[in-house]
């Protein structure tokens, strides 16, 4: 995966030019690219927040560049993986 790291805060400039810091909640890789799942600083700690779902399509030395992802059926599978991921992740075994 890209040199992103979980956890890692990243600061990510919106279409009015204004900067919002992020948390990489997680990532995962399809067809031969990285995806991550991001949530806003502020919210992060909020019991119900919104992930934002970005592709990395290339890096320039120490910046990766993000992008939406437009196709649906491309998104629903990342989106599908990336709860497949954190699902097995946090999975509380039942204790008899």
């Amino acid at each position: 995966m890209s040199d992103i790291e979980r956890d890692e805060i990243i600061t990510l400039t919106d279409e009015d030019g204004n900067e919002i810091d992020f948390v990489v909640v997680d990532g995962v890789e399809y067809n031969g690219k990285d995806y991550l799942a991001l949530v806003e600083q502020e919210h992060y700690d909020d019991d119900e927040c919104e992930f934002t779902i970005l592709r990395v399509d290339e890096t320039e030395g120490d910046d990766a560049i993000l992008a939406s992802i437009e196709d649906e059926d491309e998104f629903n599978k990342v989106l599908e993986m990336l709860e497949q991921h954190l699902d097995d992740e946090f999975e509380i075994e039942d204790i008899d």
